[in-house]
């Protein structure tokens, strides 16, 4: 028997159809040719094993459901994930620059519908640890998510730097005991921050989006991540953290978290070939997380730093 679902379309293509346990999509048909990405983005099309929550060794419980992400911060952590432990059947997808290659899982609600999320239920859950949930090709499918987690009682960490969180505020407001929205901000530096964070708003815009998250109710946070070491671009760490710092508390935002610039990877290499320069983060961290208590301090503002572990 054929069940057609509510969802007319899979990431902008044709109707999907469930028959049994298998979930595909009408003959002729791949998902991810229809993806809308920024240029050269390579993409591709996965499986996704249920359940959507899985153990994650970065923060406990996650749901990531894409590989990669499209919004390229130079410095990010998941690339060398990826790459270092790349999925089957993507090995190949992984090996391009991180930005530049996208994949998404063709059977993502049928992953939604047989995660058991009673089992997670009072668990805080992150989402996502391996990309930003909320990015344009993934927005629908979160908030799909949302809608089976939170009435299950699980606590989700949202973390995302897009503002298309936004929409979903009529959602999140009903479960505020069981979400948390959360964003992340690397530098108050525009120009610091387009380097760095190519295709992302600016951070006065993701912090304008916790403001009003807090406006409705919901519980917020933001991570200052990561912090870099002074530079011609940004020389002046702790007038900037200061400036994060004030923006941050005006917010409202109930949690601070802090990390400095570490090197996974290939983000290094990319980090040079975007500001034209090394970046030298010896003892950075053990610097950066006393300016960090510093500035939080300044404006009465709850913050945890999370330290380097390798």
């Amino acid at each position: 028997m054929l069940i057609t679902l509510k969802q007319p379309t899979i990431y902008g293509c044709p109707l999907i159809e469930l028959s049994g346990r298998e979930l595909r999509l009408r003959p002729g048909v791949t998902p991810c040719t229809k993806l809308n990405v920024p240029k050269d983005v390579r993409v591709a099309c996965y499986r996704i094993k249920p359940p959507l929550i899985k153990r994650s060794g970065i923060t406990g419980w996650a749901i990531n459901f894409a590989v990669g992400c499209v919004h390229g911060c130079i410095f990010c952590y998941a690339d060398f994930y990826n790459k270092a432990f790349p999925r089957r059947g993507l090995e190949d997808l992984v090996r391009n620059r991180w930005g530049y290659y996208f994949a998404v899982p063709v059977n993502i609600e049928e992953a939604i519908v047989k995660t058991r999320w009673r089992k997670w239920a009072g668990l805080e859950v992150f989402m996502s640890s391996m990309h930003d949930p909320y990015l344009p090709q993934l927005a629908p499918w979160a908030r799909r998510i949302l809608e089976k987690a939170l009435p299950a009682g699980v606590k989700v960490i949202v973390h995302t730097r897009s503002v298309l969180a936004l929409g979903d505020l009529d959602l999140l407001e009903r479960y505020a005991d069981n979400v948390r929205l959360h964003t992340s901000i690397a530098t108050a530096n525009t120009l610091f921050s387009k380097l760095i964070e190519p295709r992302v708003p600016p951070p006065q815009v993701r912090i304008g989006m916790v403001a009003k998250a807090k406006s409705r109710g919901l519980k917020t946070g933001a991570s200052i991540s990561p912090v870099f070491p002074p530079n011609r671009y940004n020389p002046d760490v702790y007038r900037d953290l200061l400036e994060i710092a004030r923006a941050l508390a005006e917010a409202g935002v109930d949690i601070v978290y802090g990390e400095s610039l570490h090197p996974r990877g290939e983000n290094m290499r990319y980090i040079e070939e975007a500001l034209g320069f090394k970046v030298d983060v010896r003892n950075w961290d053990y610097i950066a997380e006393k300016l960090f208590y510093k500035a939080l301090n300044e404006y009465g503002l709850k913050g945890e730093w999370i330290a380097e572990r390798y």
